[in-house]
């Protein structure tokens, strides 16, 4: 990697923590410049616009939050052990542990519900990839006679998610994990 990939991967690490934890509309330049230690002509010489670093961020944010799903669930062997590694990854989303700012997906999709953000369609691809690894996870439970074979796998994925997003915003609002506990353990005694 040169350093002039090194710098537009260093602004984009940079700008996602900004835009997840500021949002996107409110983040300016100027606390981009301030984060990355650069000026203005650095940073619009990787990029033609704040736009194209908020997508760019978003979709590292995207990715490296993807990765830590499928690391955590491709190393179970049973669709419980994935599940549990699922939720605690999810758990850690609470303490700023792999993304500061908590779920990226959460943040921008309450952004874009109050205004138009250029990047809604990726969050609406983002919470989709999501609900299907959790339909993934379920399926798999089902072939190994852990699931029911009766749980529709959609329509469960979809109440896990949204249990879990809802979790975590009460947990990071109140400091205070008891809500993911809470639906994490119902989700364990939905499924198992």
């Amino acid at each position: 990697m040169n350093k002039g990939e090194r710098t537009k991967k260093y602004i984009i690490e940079q700008s996602s923590t900004l835009f997840n934890t500021i949002g996107y509309k409110s983040t300016s330049i100027g606390e981009i410049m301030k984060a990355t230690g650069l000026k203005k002509g650095g940073i619009f010489y990787h990029f033609d616009s704040k736009d194209e670093i908020a997508e760019a961020s978003f979709s590292y944010s995207l990715m490296t939050l993807k990765e830590k799903y499928l690391q955590a669930i491709n190393s179970k062997e049973t669709a419980k052990e994935q599940l549990y590694a699922f939720t605690k990854i999810f758990m850690n989303l609470s303490s700023d542990d792999i993304l500061v700012g908590g779920c990226p997906l959460m943040n921008a999709a309450i952004e874009a519900d109050d205004s138009n953000i250029l990047i809604e369609d990726s969050v609406k691809e983002g919470f989709a990839a999501l609900i299907e690894i959790i339909k993934s996870i379920i399926e798999f439970g089902k072939t190994q006679n852990e699931i029911d074979k009766q749980v529709n796998s959609e329509e469960v994925a979809v109440l896990i998610l949204s249990s879990l997003e809802g979790a975590l915003a009460l947990s990071r609002l109140n400091k205070d994990k008891k809500y993911l506990d809470l639906v994490i353990k119902q989700i364990k005694a939905m499924l198992f």
